[in-house]
């Protein structure tokens, strides 16, 4: 009887942090997509893959807030997302759905790999603007990193999405039909990826990257959303 009483009193007492847990990784997600928002609306003007130097320079010396502001945001988006990805995992408790959660976390740590990369070049252009003006040919270069490791970028969001979804599905966090919608925005991000040195040079690739991209914040609001709703983790 005993026994049983101190089983029960230590539930309670973990009953709460479970609940927090699970509201942290719904908050998180909601957050990393709501950044992620503002940060592409603030760069929708910036220069295109395909940008002169003289046009990057530019655009990095006299637009600052713009250039800044996504750069700042960049570190909570990543402890949002990390959060978020750590609720999804912990909701796969069989083995066969944490086989899918683990490749999805894999996904989503190449996803801060590859944007740390994006947002370090941006960094540089961003601190070293005036001087950088001067050299175009370093400042070409740049430029083509930025455009590459942004391109990889999108393989990687795929990865995260086809095994993210799968694993939401089997916990119950969304329905079997969204987690079979966002498959081909999967796919699209995966073709875009594939033409990645075309899409650097300007090629129309960015584009099919996009349908992608929107179905993983569709994705991942649906997600946080049940998570909130129920926040119970495993």
């Amino acid at each position: 009887m005993a026994v049983a009483t101190a089983t029960e009193h230590e539930t309670r007492r973990g009953a709460p942090r479970i609940l927090r847990a699970g509201r942290h990784a719904g908050i998180g997600g909601l957050v990393f997509v709501a950044a992620l928002v503002v940060q592409n609306l603030l760069r929708a003007r910036g220069p295109g893959f395909d940008a002169a130097p003289g046009t990057v320079s530019a655009y990095f010396l006299h637009h600052r807030a713009a250039a800044l502001i996504p750069l700042g945001m960049f570190p909570i988006e990543m402890l949002a997302l990390f959060a978020f990805v750590a609720g999804v995992w912990t909701s796969a408790s069989r083995s066969e759905n944490r086989w899918w959660a683990t490749m999805g976390t894999l996904g989503v740590a190449a996803i801060a790999s590859l944007f740390a990369i994006v947002n370090i070049i941006e960094i540089v252009l961003t601190a070293k603007a005036e001087n950088l003006a001067h050299s175009p040919g370093v400042v070409g270069a740049l430029w083509a990193m930025h455009g590459a490791a942004f391109g990889l970028d999108l393989a990687a969001i795929a990865v995260a999405l086809i095994e993210l979804s799968r694993a939401a599905t089997a916990a119950a966090l969304i329905p079997a039909r969204l987690g079979a919608a966002v498959l081909p925005g999967a796919g699209c991000l995966l073709i875009a990826s594939v033409f990645t040195v075309a899409l650097t040079n300007g090629g129309p690739w960015l584009a099919l990257g996009l349908v992608g991209f929107f179905l993983w914040l569709v994705f991942m609001v649906a997600t946080s959303v049940s998570l909130l709703r129920t926040p119970q983790i495993p």
